[in-house]
């Protein structure tokens, strides 16, 4: 009985530890439109960077025209145009950060990095929200009584 439940806790702790980063996707939406999802398993893994590059996350500049709001990546910090509205995202092994944006309140810049599965960063101005989806959550937000 001791050998088949040692087993049992095996088998479930190593189903646990493989899964921990599937399914984890960056989700950017604008003005509620989805505009582009990022598996985050690609970030962490390295996927699509060069072997000599140090760099350990990837930037994402989302600019904002008439038609929407176009994203483009970048594997270090791009310059910014002065005369754009944008918002600039820095995906990590740490996490995911809004780097910076040219909104008033800088409420989305100065926003903890997110982390675990549901966090979200939004920038009101920019009508721009920035999700986290999947994975293990790992926090705890709030305790009920």
């Amino acid at each position: 009985m001791i050998i088949v439940c040692l087993m049992a806790a095996l088998l479930l702790a190593a189903g646990l530890l493989c899964h921990h980063e599937e399914g984890r996707q960056l989700c950017i939406s604008y003005n509620g439109k989805m505009i582009m999802t990022v598996e985050m398993k690609e970030v962490t893994s390295g996927e699509g960077r060069s072997a000599d590059s140090k760099e350990e996350g990837v930037y994402y500049l989302i600019t904002y025209e008439e038609a929407g709001a176009v994203s483009v990546g970048y594997e270090s910090r791009p310059d910014i145009p002065s005369d754009i509205s944008y918002n600039l995202i820095y995906l990590s092994t740490e996490g995911v950060r809004m780097e910076s944006a040219d909104c008033r309140d800088q409420i989305c810049v100065h926003h903890r990095p997110l982390t675990g599965g549901g966090d979200s960063i939004i920038c009101l101005p920019h009508r721009l929200v920035v999700e986290l989806i999947g994975g293990e959550d790992g926090q705890i937000d709030g305790m009920v009584k």
